[in-house]
């Protein structure tokens, strides 16, 4: 893994890992043979299990004007079944890293799929980030409607609804002066993605908009989990053209490297890790 921890002009970026995972190259990306990913593989061989799709439930903590934010978190507690009854590590990563679950200030989560809001309360239901907002987009609320409260971790959403500690969000929202929401619609209709901007600096936290490297310079490379093939697709063409254009540090929940660029390299945009 590279770097995990990067400055963005006055604002702090740390890389927290929930937990890897693998899945079977067809579950994840229906529409494409194993072998479609092979040209890729000397570029990002931590991307390739044994036969199977290595990934991560990733999340990222930031520090902006005196504030702490926590962007996803992550898979839960677990055993989470049909991964094999993996358990996540959040909290315990978060410590590790210098981040005490109760200094969060903000939770924002770039959408509500289960990977990425497993460790919102405790086992008895407490909140695991007891003075944080919990900034949900307004159009995943409104998607997702009944499988909150049926899939294992989506279901540590809606009580924070019942807890008066959620706001709902849509189009652009300052968290700080340095930290802006910016939608990204298509994985989910109300996916959002973080851009960092201080002293001249920035950067862009884009949640799924990418879950393997190869989809940087294949965008029309969808996963079984994109809700909407065609605006995912136009939404990577714009963010990633734009990335690329103006240097911007990027950074994906579900790639092994947590910060890089994207480039070009022998035709192909790549993500060259920091």
């Amino acid at each position: 893994m590279g770097t995990t921890r990067i400055t963005v002009g006055n604002v702090e970026i740390i890389s927290l890992l929930d937990t890897p995972f693998e899945l079977p190259w067809q579950i994840f990306f229906p529409e494409r043979s194993q072998s479609d990913f092979e040209p890729y593989r000397a570029l990002y061989p931590d991307s390739y299990g044994e036969g199977r799709f290595r990934t991560q439930a990733g999340c990222y903590a930031i520090r902006s004007r005196s504030q702490t934010i926590l962007c996803d978190t992550g898979i839960g507690p677990g055993p989470i079944q049909f991964l094999g009854g993996i358990q996540g590590s959040l909290l315990d990563d978060m410590r590790r890293n210098g981040v005490p679950p109760e200094d969060v200030d903000t939770v924002f989560f770039t959408h509500l799929h289960g990977d990425h809001v497993g460790w919102n309360l405790s086992a008895n239901g407490a909140l695991n980030f007891p003075k944080a907002r919990h900034l949900v987009p307004q159009a995943d609320w409104d998607y997702f409607g009944k499988m909150l409260e049926t899939n294992q971790q989506m279901r540590q959403v809606t009580p924070l609804a019942d807890k008066g500690v959620m706001d709902l969000t849509s189009d652009e929202q300052t968290l700080t002066s340095e930290v802006t929401t910016y939608p990204t619609p298509g994985h989910t209709p109300g996916h959002t993605s973080l851009l960092i901007s201080s002293s001249g600096e920035r950067a862009i936290i884009t949640g799924d908009l990418a879950h393997h490297p190869a989809q940087l310079d294949r965008i029309e490379w969808c996963s079984a989990f994109d809700a909407d093939s065609g605006t995912t697709t136009e939404t990577r063409r714009r963010v990633f053209d734009q990335a690329e254009a103006d240097g911007l540090i990027t950074a994906f929940c579900h790639f092994p490297e947590p910060f890089g660029r994207l480039l070009r390299l022998e035709g192909k945009r790549v993500f060259q890790a920091l």
